[in-house]
């Protein structure tokens, strides 16, 4: 009988091993010997170590605070939620994420994992273009918005993951919601 495996621990161990050696570094041996699995099992049901990262990828991302926030009817509420969703997901996954982002170039194969990071900005987007229906936020393409609320946020991951940048703790998700709200007002009727 096959042995059952634990598909989040085995998840939080791809992402975890993909974040720390890169995809190249990252072999499927080693993955298997720390999640407790078989390297065989991995390839009987991924078929490829990029399949069993964008898999892993998904599942994460999905599950995590970011894949979860849902809107509530303030604007301020629920963008402070999405800036504070944003925050937990990227303290969890955000080396993953900026692998994934920076082997691509080298590893083509990688391609079909950004579609993990997809879903949750969409559900993002969904929220700010409740708000802007409703007159709150600015009109203009909700995602590019989430982009633009999240940027501070962003910057100081990067900032934060090169280790030689300022220090930018003091970031608030009340001051990230307070400055996209003061450029992303809607014109006076």
């Amino acid at each position: 009988m096959p042995k059952v495996v634990n598909v989040d621990n085995l998840f939080e161990v791809v992402v975890q091993v993909f974040a720390e050696r890169g995809y190249g570094a990252a072999t499927t041996q080693e993955i298997a010997a720390r999640a407790g699995v078989s390297e065989v099992t991995l390839y009987r049901r991924y078929g490829s170590k990029a399949a069993l990262v964008e898999a892993a990828l998904l599942h994460c991302l999905s599950a995590s605070p970011f894949g979860q926030v849902a809107a509530g009817g303030d604007v301020r509420t629920d963008l402070a939620a999405i800036v504070h969703a944003y925050e937990m997901t990227n303290r969890a996954y955000g080396g993953a994420v900026l692998t994934l982002l920076t082997e691509i170039p080298r590893h083509p194969e990688l391609r079909n994992a950004l579609s993990a990071l997809l879903p949750n900005l969409q559900d993002a987007a969904r929220i700010i273009a409740m708000h802007q229906e409703r007159g709150h936020v600015s009109p203009g393409d909700p995602l590019q918005k989430v982009v633009f609320l999240l940027s501070p946020l962003i910057a100081a991951g990067l900032w934060d993951r090169s280790g030689a940048g300022p220090d930018m703790s003091g970031l608030s998700p009340e001051a990230v919601v307070d400055a996209f709200l003061e450029g992303h007002r809607p014109p006076p009727s």
